[in-house]
């Protein structure tokens, strides 16, 4: 199965680096959201609003406002995890048929 969105991916790999370093504080934190990253190795600083921008678009990276003091957050999507795969790893399930919890 292919995934226009995936094959997006796969030809951009900073945008892979992004994908990974938001995953990685994820694992850290019990709420599954994160504050947006600021630097990310071998990614230079002025692409990752570009980044951000292409992910949230692609629906690899979600975004809420969390409030006053924590502002914007930010979480991998399914299809976002599914991204940092190697490709024979990745199985692709349609957002539809996440819960909630899963997603």
């Amino acid at each position: 199965m292919t995934n226009h969105e995936l094959e997006l991916c796969d030809a951009n790999p900073e945008w892979t680096l992004v994908l990974q370093a938001y995953q990685l504080a994820q694992q850290s934190t019990e709420k599954g959201w994160v504050p947006r990253v600021a630097g990310v190795t071998d990614v230079p600083v002025e692409r990752l609003s570009s980044i951000h921008g292409k992910l949230i678009a692609l629906g690899m990276l979600r975004f809420e406002l969390a409030g006053r003091t924590e502002g914007v957050v930010y979480q991998v999507t399914p299809l976002g995890r599914q991204a940092v795969l190697p490709p024979a790893e990745r199985q692709i399930i349609p957002e539809w048929m996440l819960s909630e919890e899963a997603a």
